[in-house]
């Protein structure tokens, strides 16, 4: 028996072995990129959530049809803030549409103080909104600014 040829049961173990650590390794490497593209995924939904909304508020803020030249102008337009979920703007009580995907919750803070219930806006005036978008999974996004008619 000099000249036999072939692998060797340790010889298979050994590079069975070998390929189950790089397998693992991979596949370890595949679920946390997963995870990753999910969390970033979420925090670009709040943030395009976010501007959505602001944008929404923007456009009644600034719409031709409540522009007045007049700082006494009587013109305005309801938020409604009746908790996290329910959050509703219009330009009277009976022609409120939502502001939010059902998905998300969103706080509001308008002139630097939380409130409930509906909260008449002026557009002559500047209005300074703090608003936070967050989801079932903990995360959140932030933004303050200011909008005024030009």
């Amino acid at each position: 028996m000099k000249n036999q040829k072939g692998i060797t049961l340790v010889e298979v173990l050994a590079a069975l072995s070998i390929l189950l650590i790089i397998s693992s390794v991979m596949y370890g490497v595949l679920i946390s990129s997963k995870n990753n593209y999910n969390n970033i995924s979420r925090k670009v939904n709040l943030n395009q959530e976010a501007n959505l909304i602001l944008a929404t508020i923007k456009n009644y803020h600034q719409k031709e049809s409540l522009h007045s030249l007049d700082v006494n102008s009587k013109e305005y337009y309801l938020i409604k803030y009746v908790d996290s979920e329910h959050v509703y703007i219009g330009k009277s009580s009976t022609d409120l549409v939502p502001m939010k995907n059902e998905e998300l919750s969103i706080n509001i803070k308008i002139d630097e103080v939380e409130f409930t219930g509906e909260k008449v806006i002026y557009p002559s005036e500047a209005l300074t909104i703090y608003l936070k978008v967050f989801n079932q999974k903990g995360q959140s996004y932030e933004v303050n600014t200011v909008i005024k008619q030009y």
